[in-house]
């Protein structure tokens, strides 16, 4: 019996130790696809964000943002203002009904942009390297998940599709269950694909996203949203503070 528990405790590390490599060679290839070395030694990202989700017009504006999303700042068109200074959420000019989409908001559309390069941050998980059907194209995906810690939806999970010749990012399968759970998130999967890349300063971005219904079989479905991003640069002057009309808010409960 002790032989035997010896023999499962070895091929379970064996298992794991196959599956950290493997998120190593996945995850890595993509990075350097990417650029990641050359991204992350930016000071500050700016860029022109428009979102249409059902036909109607969700929000137009410029991000600013530190590469790897430590202090994101929106400029909405509208003049309200949303900043996350690294630690707190502020918002200014929107009515507190509207905090909950504004937290959604200044973390959510920073996060699909910097996604290849968000791969390895603290308390990602990796599993289920396989090839999946992408819209009639047969992708490399892994499976992103999250410990229980991480930011305010630990719950979400990714399936992320990549060019097999490039290594770039096609798109990825997701659940969003910010407000409403893993049970009800998972019953309506969407996904987001990339596409129209343009070379900013060396590095790659795709500045035309379509989102869209998903399963596993068929990958992405039809159309629900789309964003477009324009103006992509690189500065090294940003401001984060916040004004006395900054209003804080707080994370969801959870």
């Amino acid at each position: 019996m002790k032989k035997l528990s010896i023999l499962i405790m070895f091929m379970i590390s064996v298992i794991r130790v196959s599956a950290q490599k493997e998120a190593v060679l996945f995850t890595e290839s993509v990075e350097k696809a990417h650029k990641k070395e050359l991204f992350m030694g930016k000071k500050y990202l700016t860029y022109t964000i428009d979102i249409k989700f059902g036909g109607k017009q969700y929000m137009s504006g410029t991000i600013i943002q530190e590469p790897g999303g430590g202090k994101i700042k929106i400029e909405k068109k509208d003049g309200s203002l949303i900043i996350f200074d690294g630690t707190n959420v502020y918002g200014t000019n929107i009515p507190e009904k509207a905090h909950s989409g504004a937290r959604f908001d200044i973390f959510t559309w920073a996060y699909f942009l910097g996604l290849p390069y968000k791969l390895n941050d603290e308390g990602t998980l990796w599993s289920n390297f396989e090839d999946n059907n992408w819209g009639g194209e047969n992708l490399k995906t892994g499976k992103l998940a999250f410990t229980s810690t991480t930011g305010d939806a630990p719950d979400d999970w990714y399936i992320v599709y990549v060019n097999k010749e490039s290594n770039t990012l096609k798109g990825a399968a997701y659940i969003v269950s910010f407000g409403k759970g893993k049970e009800k998130a998972e019953k309506e999967p969407h996904a987001i694909k990339y596409s129209n890349y343009k070379t900013i300063e060396g590095i790659p971005f795709a500045t035309h996203w379509t989102f869209h219904m998903w399963n596993k079989k068929e990958g992405y479905k039809e159309q629900i949203g789309e964003v477009k991003l324009s103006n992509i640069k690189f500065t090294t002057n940003a401001d984060f503070s916040v004004t006395k009309e900054g209003k804080l808010i707080k994370a969801p409960k959870s």
